[in-house]
């Protein structure tokens, strides 16, 4: 990506993001807390993308070089499988409920990026979903979907 679309992509994911904060301001019963955090959070990332873009140019002087092979071709369509993951994940949130469908999309993406360590992957489990847990349910008291299983 060029010095300049990182800028722009950074902007227009701020504006987004203040946008959605300002729909997500009129919830009702504290339902706007993850929302505008979430919100917040892309606001502070797309800063840090445009002073990354001034503090480090050289960074976007690379040449673009399109090669084509089987590899090639499987490593450009990781984002897209990544992409179609996450879209089924947010529509398991709702079957099996939000922790039982946050523990198979850890296990499915990390393997997708390549994380073949099965101890790294449960560790991470073992701590990622109590935290996930501590945080939604009781720092910010959101009712996380139930489903099937939890």
């Amino acid at each position: 990506m060029s010095i300049w679309g990182e800028r722009i992509v950074a902007l227009l994911c701020s504006a987004a993001a203040i946008y959605m904060a300002y729909v997500a301001w009129e919830f009702p019963a504290g339902g706007n807390q993850f929302p505008v955090f979430s919100c917040v959070a892309i606001v502070a990332i797309s800063v840090l993308m445009i002073v990354r873009s001034f503090l480090s140019p050289a960074v976007f002087t690379e040449e673009f070089s399109q090669s084509i092979s089987i590899a090639a071709l499987i490593d450009q369509a990781r984002p897209l499988l990544l992409t179609a993951t996450v879209v089924a994940y947010v529509f398991l949130i709702f079957e099996l409920g939000y922790y039982t469908s946050s523990l198979l999309f850890l296990i499915i993406v990390s393997f997708a990026v390549g994380v073949r360590n099965l101890k790294t992957i449960a560790l991470t489990a073992v701590v990622t979903l109590p935290l996930m847990y501590a945080f939604f349910e009781l720092f910010l008291k959101a009712q996380m979907p139930r489903g099937v299983l939890i």
